[in-house]
This record gives C-alpha cells, structure tokens and sequence, in this order.
C-alpha cells in the first residue's frame, strides 16, 4: 500500500489531536495556569468546527498528498498559509458569533502553537516513515513499462510503507523458474509481493504460489498498487478483463444524487457568479467582437454539445489549425483565464444537463475521432457527463492543450479510467476541493 490510505489516515487522526492539543496549551499560555475543565470544554466546542474547517483547508493546501523532495522544502509555507486562512476563517466565526471568550489574544496563541505543533508532528512523520527498517521489503514481479515505473517510484520515494529489495522481470525467465526465484527472494527476507497477475508467465504458475500466500507473505496485485502510487490506471493492463471487472458496477443512485447536486449547486454558485459574467461580457464586448462563444464538445455517449465561454482570444477560431496560428490571447481575456471567470458560463450547460461540475474534460469532435482510433478503449471516457473539472485536471500537469498529442493524451485517459471506475462523492469531493486550491492560486492558463 502507498502513502496516500494509510499514512493520510495517521497523519489526518494526528492533526485533529495536535488542533485540540493546541487549544489547551493556548489556554495555559493565556491564563499563565493550567485550564479547568470546565473552561477547556467551553472553549472547545466553539473550536471543534475550525477545527473541522482547519482539516479541510490542510487538504486544499495538499498537506495530505504524497510528499514529494521538493515538497518537503516548502512544508513549513504551506502549513503556514493553510493556518492563516484557518485564523481569518476563525476570526470571522468568533467575531459573528456571540461567544464569551477573547478571539484576538487566543487567536494569535492558537496560531503560533498550532503551526509550531504541526510543523513538529509533520517533519516527525517525514522522517519515520523515511527509515528504511519500518519499510516492509517487498519483491515486484512483472515486466514491462508500468511495471518499471512503478520500480523506480518505489526506490525513489521514502514515503512508501514498503521498499522494493528486489525486482523479478518475467521477461528474462525460462518457463517454470518464476516459482524458484520468488521462493528464493522470500528466504532472502521479502514479506511482500506484489505480482502482476496478468502477466502470462506469472498466470502459468501462479497455482504453484499458493504456499507463499498462506505462509504468511503478503501479495497484492500490481494493478491495484499502481493506481495507489500513481492515482491512475495503468492502460497497458486494460483490456476486455478489466471492462468486465469494472464497469459493471452500480452507480445509479450516485448518478441521480448528482445530477440532483449539479442543478442545486448550479443555482447557487450561477446566482453570484452573474454579475461577474456580467460585467466580463460587457467589457469583453465594448472591446469589439462578440462576447460569447459556442465551442462544439464531445459529451456523455459521444453526442456534441455545445459549451458556453466568454471569448479570450481576438476571435473564435473554432479549433481550426490555420485561424489558431494566427489567433492570440487578448490582454483582458488573459485575465479572464488567469482568474477563471471566462468558463463560468458554462454554469449554463450543467444546468442543462450537457455538463458535470465533476467528470472528464469534453474533447473537440474532429481531436476525439482521432483519439478513438490511436487510442484503444478511449471511447470509455464518454460513459459519463463531462465536467468543469475532472481527476485529470488536478493530477495531469502535462495534459494536452489545443491540438492533437496522442502520447500525453493516453497519460491523461489513465486519469480519467481511474474517475470512471472509481467515482463516488468522496472521489468528487477531493477534486472539488484540489480545483478550488488552483482557483485561490489563480492557476487558469
């Protein structure tokens, strides 16, 4: 198992007990004596919802994401910033609120004891869970690509429960050895193996295996620690076997429940987003040209929509190559990318039912005929709304932009084949609020 299930739920258990913990030294520190009871309780159920608010905003500050080097070197900003956010947001609750405690002087305490703790507790886990001997010693065994991707990630990232020792490629084997050199790795001290079952080799002898399992070693299935590691499935293991394991599953109740969300949220968000678009349109339109712009869109089931945005560019170039090269960003429209206010009217087409807050990105007809005939199983993604903002947008950097790129495209599929076989409101919720970190952060190209 990788970083994220297990050590999110420590870290996630920690913070909660470390925001408590916080408070009663605050008091301590306010009032130079140790705090009653009663009073500590007092204080503490006004807290619990910042509290509450703080975990959020740890999440949006990605405080619960795999560490990576150069994320380490910025913990202590990040921590920082999501502790502002969370005394802004707990100024404003105290101030409102009719509660009989001191917000400005137990603030400013609970702030600096809050992110000293914090930061304690984070850097404390960093470095446990670098220490190489509480990292299980597995064996991989599988070839391929995503089989050395995996690997290198492994052996590159201390974050990981456990540590690759060794790596038995099934395409240097004669037939009949895998059980031999598995069976070896595991008197070498191997207490893990994670094995692709898919593999040919490994699906000839993996009767032959069964010892092992019921030994006391652990095995898991490459695929599924592939997606824990890399939030992705790996494509080269997606065939007529995986369609038949993973799409059949029910999801018609989410499927209502969040349409009926779409159209609610759609209500409230568009009622405060119109003036924005508003006045956007007008001055979009003062500048000449039209203000709006229909962009054709591949949507649910491969039927083409028609999605809304203010334009940004000198003119709609409707996709075409030859009016791209010559088309340009204006100086208004950056803005408007930069902040996000050009797709907001797209609030339209969810209410119409074309779009999803949540799904994968909608494709240009003539750029997805060309996918679904370089790219095996790409038609998958059209199974599901299209949304504002998807799994892929948060995680894939690197996505395609504009015209056709078949390489980067297959990378940003194995996104979205993870949000269709593993959607659910939990799933929607993260994206939710990783997109609204990139809105803060004014992230929009």
């Amino acid at each position: 198992m990788a970083f994220s299930r297990r050590e999110t739920a420590i870290l996630l258990i920690g913070d909660f007990l470390l925001l408590g913990a916080s408070l009663w030294i605050t008091l301590l520190l306010r009032n130079l004596a140790f705090p009653r009871p009663g009073y500590f309780e007092n204080n503490l159920i006004p807290f619990v919802p910042i509290f509450l608010v703080s975990l959020v905003i740890f999440y949006i500050a990605g405080l619960y994401e795999k560490q990576t080097s150069a994320k380490r070197r910025t913990m202590s900003e990040r921590i920082l910033g999501a502790q502002m956010a969370n005394v802004i947001i707990a100024a404003i609750f105290f101030f409102v609120l009719p509660l009989s405690i001191a917000p400005k002087t137990i603030l400013v305490i609970y702030l600096v004891v809050s992110v000293l703790a914090i930061s304690f507790w984070r850097f404390y886990r960093l470095r446990s869970e670098l220490a190489e001997e509480i990292r299980v010693p597995a064996v991989l065994v599988g070839s391929g690509l995503a089989v050395l991707e995996v690997y290198e990630e492994v052996r590159a990232n201390g974050t990981y429960v456990m540590r690759f020792a060794e790596h038995i490629d099934t395409a240097q084997l004669s037939q009949g050895a895998l059980t031999k050199e598995l069976s070896a790795a595991i008197e070498r001290g191997a207490r893990m193996v994670v094995i692709d079952t898919r593999d040919s080799q490994v699906a000839v002898e993996l009767p032959q295996l069964y010892a092992a399992m019921v030994a006391g070693v652990s095995f898991l299935e490459f695929s599924a620690v592939y997606e824990d590691i890399f939030d992705r499935v790996p494509l080269a293991h997606v065939d007529y076997a995986w369609l038949l394991e993973c799409l059949p599953r029910e999801h018609s109740l989410y499927d209502t429940l969040k349409a009926v969300f779409d159209f609610v949220l759609t209500l409230v968000v568009g009622a405060v987003a119109l003036p924005f678009v508003l006045v956007a349109a007008l001055l979009v339109r003062i500048s000449g040209g039209p203000a709006f712009i229909r962009n054709e869109r591949v949507g649910k089931k491969g039927r083409t929509i028609r999605i809304y945005k203010l334009r940004t560019m000198l003119y709609d170039d409707k996709g075409d190559p030859e009016l791209r090269a010559k088309n340009r960003v204006t100086t208004f429209g950056r803005f408007l990318r930069k902040t996000r206010i050009d797709e907001l009217p797209q609030l339209y087409n969810v209410l119409m039912g074309d779009l999803s807050f949540i799904g994968p990105r909608p494709e240009l007809p003539s750029i997805a005929l060309t996918y679904e005939a370089e790219i095996p199983f790409y038609h998958l993604r059209h199974l599901i709304p299209p949304g504002l903002s998807g799994w892929a947008q948060i995680h894939d950097f690197d996505a395609p932009k504009g015209g056709v790129d078949v390489e980067r495209t297959r990378r940003k599929l194995s996104y979205d084949l993870y949000y269709l076989k593993h959607r659910s409101f939990g799933l929607d919720l993260a994206i939710a609020l990783k997109t609204l970190r990139a809105l803060l952060a004014f992230s929009g190209k």
